[in-house]
């Protein structure tokens, strides 16, 4: 099976919010103003298909934005050159198959064509995410801090993947 990535269109709204709320609370809640409000923000927003079918999707956002999450908050903080995963979701169907790296790869490619020095996501720590924790170690990214989100009430894992 082939993955491929390509650039979201409008006609992806759905498949995003309707995958976005069953890998909750992987990821977090997002209706479709919260998704409208986001796509202002993203630098990119990103879908895998894999054999004609949308199967995942990454949201990706340059430093500078006036995105107001507090996670990207904190890595803007800490960081003058990042592209920030605010939130990758791949359906049940497509795990195990590659979908995930190959989302990262793009945006690791992405960064580096920008002139960024890493990658920044952050994964929950509560509710636990063992399985994300894992992958994202696995694609090299190391763990900065655990913190908890004073907007959200999670604790999460601050991570990051230099170039």
């Amino acid at each position: 099976m082939t993955v491929t990535v390509r650039d979201a269109e409008a006609r992806d709204a759905d498949f995003i919010l309707a995958l976005n709320a069953a890998c909750t609370p992987a990821v977090g809640d997002m209706s479709a103003q919260d998704f409208r409000d986001i796509a202002g923000w993203a630098h990119r927003i990103v879908i895998a298909e894999a054999d004609g079918s949308s199967v995942g999707f990454m949201i990706l956002i340059r430093p500078g934005s006036a995105y107001p999450s507090d996670n990207y908050g904190w890595f803007e903080q800490h960081f003058d050159h990042q592209l920030y995963v605010d939130r990758i979701a791949v359906a049940d169907s497509a795990r195990g198959l590659g979908v995930g790296r190959t989302l990262y790869e793009e945006a690791l490619r992405m960064a580096a064509d920008l002139g960024e020095e890493r990658v920044t996501a952050e994964v929950n720590e509560v509710p636990p995410n063992p399985e994300s924790m894992a992958f994202h170690a696995k694609l090299g990214f190391r763990h900065l801090l655990s913190r908890t989100s004073p907007r959200l009430g999670k604790r999460v894992a601050m991570l990051e993947r230099p170039l």
